[in-house]
């Protein structure tokens, strides 16, 4: 039996033009209804029988279901090895910061191997780039970076373009003429491990009985100490990317197997590697990508120099590891970052990278730096330029030991770097001087008095930036 509550009634009220007795008593039956009808079936609800479950549907909902969200879809852009999925918002802070004229120019002249290479990554159009987030996921969209308009007021340029380095030109002039390396920060960064680890890397070798071994990563450490007396003397504070025969980076081969598994296995239809290709992938995301990769950490978030001088020494094929011999060839040349290729290109955190040294304008300085280094070393050592046969490096001005190439330290150091590739290990005099060990003052080496190879090495090294320098700061 139904039971009768009261019902309170809400007042309402009706506009003054609209009052008459049979509209009031219109509205006054029509909310009494409504009270009446909601109380019964608040009643009937109440004398239910509980659900069985509270993720029962209700009774329109199973009959008119709703349509389900789409799902999100994500998927893993393309990267370098050991590489991080790419913010595109760090390009926030150049935004209409470089004409489309010299975005055009640098990126053609420079940073691509060849006019395609940027093809359907990087589109300049008349106001902007358009540059793809995602090389295998063109759903994920644009960075659209606006260009300065040519005909910009230089009284409304906008400020110096974001960088961590002072460019020579911003730098005071030196108060003593004996420190023209004054209020820099250089740091030397001294190629490959050496020590324990020189055969893990594939950068030793011997020839003959009772000599010393060619380890590259111990040679440019004893050029690196003997820099940074000569900078330090000069004015500069220097620091090393290591002091020792050990890796900065804390993780060893054996902790990147799963990384070297994901990379050999990235491309669809990979085959399982095999144990050794395993192994010999995770010593290479060793001593290649986890090392410099933790130095740039070091360099770009703590030391953040004006200049980055990596110390390597070069070498030529030999044929058999195991039988290494003797090769006439020994020369020179300098490296500066670009000739990005396509597929390089197409690695989202590279494409990135690309972007941030173009927008820092970091050719022009490493450019004319590489150049005066070049001169430099030329002058002391004699060595011939080498010249690249290949497409993955190419000249960029008429000095025929630059080239610019796309190596990971030039890449992901945000500073101006010259990267150094003199003397042939392997040579025979190359070889010789190594014998010869790092002696006092000078001696006569194949009917020819020389300093020792470490010290000629880093004496040219520092004559070109002191005449670098002292041509283009205030």
């Amino acid at each position: 039996m139904l039971k009768c509550h009261p019902v309170l009634f809400s007042t309402y009220h009706i506009p003054r033009r609209s009052r008459n007795p049979s509209l009031a008593v219109l509205c006054t039956i029509l909310v009494t209804s409504t009270a009446l009808l909601s109380t019964i079936l608040s009643q009937n609800e109440n004398n239910s029988p509980p659900a069985k479950s509270t993720n029962t549907p209700l009774p329109s909902t199973q009959q008119n279901p709703l349509p389900a969200p789409p799902p999100i879809t994500t998927k893993k852009g393309l990267l370098a090895r050991l590489g991080t999925q790419p913010d595109w918002s760090r390009l926030d802070d150049y935004q209409s910061s470089i004409t489309r004229t010299e975005f055009q120019r640098l990126l053609q002249h420079n940073y691509l191997q060849n006019d395609q290479s940027a093809d359907l990554l990087i589109e300049v159009l008349d106001d902007r780039a358009r540059i793809l987030k995602q090389s295998n996921h063109p759903a994920a969209g644009y960075y659209d970076l606006l260009f300065l308009p040519a005909t910009t007021d230089p009284a409304k340029l906008p400020p110096e373009v974001p960088r961590y380095w002072t460019p020579a030109w911003k730098l005071r002039a030196p108060l003593q003429r004996s420190k023209p390396l004054s209020d820099l920060h250089i740091v030397i960064d001294p190629g490959h491990i050496g020590g324990d680890f020189a055969q893990v890397e594939e950068r030793w070798y011997r020839i003959g009985k009772n000599t010393l071994p060619i380890t590259e990563g111990d040679m440019t450490l004893k050029v690196a100490k003997i820099m940074r007396n000569n900078l330090t003397a000069l004015g500069a504070r220097v620091t090393l990317t290591r002091t020792e025969a050990q890796p900065v980076t804390s993780l060893r081969s054996k902790d990147l197997t799963t990384e070297a598994r994901k990379w050999l296995t990235r491309l669809p239809g990979s085959r399982k590697p095999s144990s050794y290709k395993l192994q010999h992938t995770a010593q290479r995301l060793f001593y290649l990508s986890s090392e410099i990769r933790t130095r740039a950490k070091l360099i770009n978030q703590q030391l953040k120099p004006d200049l980055v001088v990596c110390l390597h020494f070069n070498a030529e094929a030999w044929g058999n590891p195991k039988k290494p011999d003797f090769v006439e060839k020994n020369h020179n040349h300098i490296l500066i970052n670009g000739c990005y290729s396509q597929n390089e290109i197409k690695e989202d955190d590279e494409r990135l990278e690309l972007l941030l040294r173009l927008l820092q304008r970091t050719y022009y300085y490493e450019l004319e730096m590489a150049s005066e280094v070049a001169n430099a070393m030329s002058r002391s050592t004699g060595l011939p330029p080498y010249t690249y046969t290949g497409d993955n490096a190419k000249s960029v001005n008429d000095n025929p030991y630059i080239w610019t190439r796309n190596l990971l330290a030039n890449r992901i150091y945000l500073c101006p770097v010259v990267f150094l590739e003199p003397y042939v290990m392997n040579n025979r005099q190359v070889h010789a001087r190594v014998q010869s060990g790092d002696y006092p003052g000078i001696q006569k080496i194949e009917k020819k008095y020389r300093l020792n190879i470490y010290q000629e090495y880093a004496d040219s090294v520092t004559t070109g930036l002191v005449n670098y320098f002292k041509k283009h700061r205030n």
